[in-house]
């Protein structure tokens, strides 16, 4: 699956992102160049989204 997060602009938005993601126990890798998070396990959606939000970011599902 594959998530847009518009506003990363730089690679301190990716590692701030893949560590919080990382703490939750989501294997995720985030892309600055085409502004997305992409992950294999459809079940963790409403996770990955959740902890984008509480970092500080704007997913569009």
């Amino acid at each position: 699956m594959k998530i847009t997060v518009s506003d990363i602009t730089c690679n301190h938005c990716v590692m701030k992102i893949q560590k919080a993601l990382i703490m939750k126990g989501l294997n995720a890798k985030v892309e600055l160049s085409d502004k997305s998070v992409t992950f294999k396990n459809e079940k963790d959606l409403e996770k990955v989204v959740q902890t984008i939000k509480e970092t500080g970011y704007t997913p569009e599902v």
